[in-house]
């Protein structure tokens, strides 16, 4: 198939899951995975011996992400160790960007991968094309720490949009946080922007989160379910990463963009994050009607709120949050098949460098409570 053919068989209405495939496992080390973009980003970018990395950070005295590097490689189906801390990720360019920052100098490719308990989520599984059926695994992880505080951060092969009607990373979800008992889960990655002041590259920080179901979870009783955080979140804990640290690699950005700010619900400010089962993004004539759904979302995503399931339950849950990076901003094309391929093009080109932003942030939470 040509590309321009699968370009058009994607941004197709009854393809929907596809799309969210090719988003989830889109590689921008690999040339002959761009479908959207006419171009590449650079030849850096596809370049195996020479990945796309963000400028050196200037971290602060004694706060830069230290990979654990273990002298016995864990096992794989050993289960996860304890921490203070679990980060979760999902596509390869967000685990890509989760590397860069979190475990620098230690690639996803070196990560471990995770096969605990596989079998019986593998049995959870009905999408004959879930990412997890050809790597057969859960996902990978690598351990961090930041000043004192363990991290472990974990990139999911699990999906709500690929892995069937029996939703298996709320089970994931379940397992992980029984494994490292954090006191602090992020959920993080990549996200559309919602409303016109949401910009490529912006941060939003959601302590509430909400699932937006028309499509394969439609009929399900947690369908528009809402599930809130009791994190407690000071807007000044992202003043450096706001004013420092993103500002680093945001001239990677298309020229002419604002600098890119974290958004955080104080004062009354917007800032929630809106789960999908599909590939959605805001437009300017409210297409999918996400603003009409969640006035208060500025993203929109395809996981987050599945965390929100699996703790719904929980008798002491841990405190968590929703941190998304904009990887496309509000679209305005002539039609949506064009707004779909735009949305499509933008995050192959920029989700990584965009997920730089949101990975910091995590930075930024984690440090200012290990302080």
């Amino acid at each position: 198939m040509t590309d321009t053919a699968l370009r058009k068989s994607l941004t197709a209405p009854a393809n929907a899951l596809d799309l969210a495939q090719h988003i989830i496992e889109f590689d921008p080390r690999r040339p002959g995975g761009y479908v959207f973009a006419a171009t590449p980003l650079s030849a850096e970018a596809v370049d195996l011996a020479k990945p796309l990395a963000p400028d050196p950070i200037p971290w602060p005295a004694g706060l830069a992400p230290k990979p654990v590097r273990h002298r016995r490689a864990p096992a794989e189906d050993a289960p996860l160790p304890r921490a203070d801390v679990l980060v979760v990720t999902y596509t390869v360019s967000e685990g890509y960007a989760a590397a860069d920052i979190l475990t620098p100098g230690l690639d996803t490719t070196r990560w471990t991968q995770y096969r605990n308990g596989w079998p019986a989520l593998r049995a959870l599984i009905t999408g004959s094309r879930a990412p997890s059926l050809h790597y057969k695994r859960s996902g990978l992880w690598a351990l961090t720490r930041i000043g004192k505080t363990r991290v472990v951060v974990f990139k999911s092969d699990l999906h709500p949009a690929t892995d069937g009607s029996r939703l298996p990373i709320v089970a994931l979800w379940q397992q992980l946080i029984k494994q490292v008992r954090p006191s602090l889960v992020i959920t993080t990655g990549t996200a559309g922007g919602v409303g016109a002041d949401t910009v490529l590259g912006d941060v939003v920080v959601a302590r509430h989160v909400r699932w937006d179901c028309t499509k394969q979870f439609s009929h399900k009783p947690f369908a528009h379910s809402e599930y809130v955080s009791g994190a407690k979140v000071d807007p000044a804990e992202f003043t450096l990463v706001e004013q420092t640290l993103i500002p680093v690699n945001a001239k990677k950005l298309p020229a002419g963009n604002r600098p890119p700010r974290v958004w955080l619900d104080s004062d009354g400010t917007p800032a929630g994050a809106l789960s999908t089962d599909f590939f959605a993004f805001d437009d300017a004539s409210d297409h999918y009607g996400l603003r009409t759904v969640d006035p208060t979302a500025r993203a929109v995503e395809m996981d987050d709120a599945a965390l929100g399931l699996a703790l719904a339950d929980a008798a002491s849950p841990p405190e968590w949050l929703s941190v998304r990076n904009a990887s496309d901003p509000q679209m305005d094309g002539p039609d949506l098949a064009t707004e779909t391929a735009q949305a499509a093009a933008i995050y192959e080109k920029y989700g990584q460098i965009t997920s730089w932003g949101s990975a910091l942030v995590c930075w930024a939470l984690i440090a200012n409570r290990a302080k």
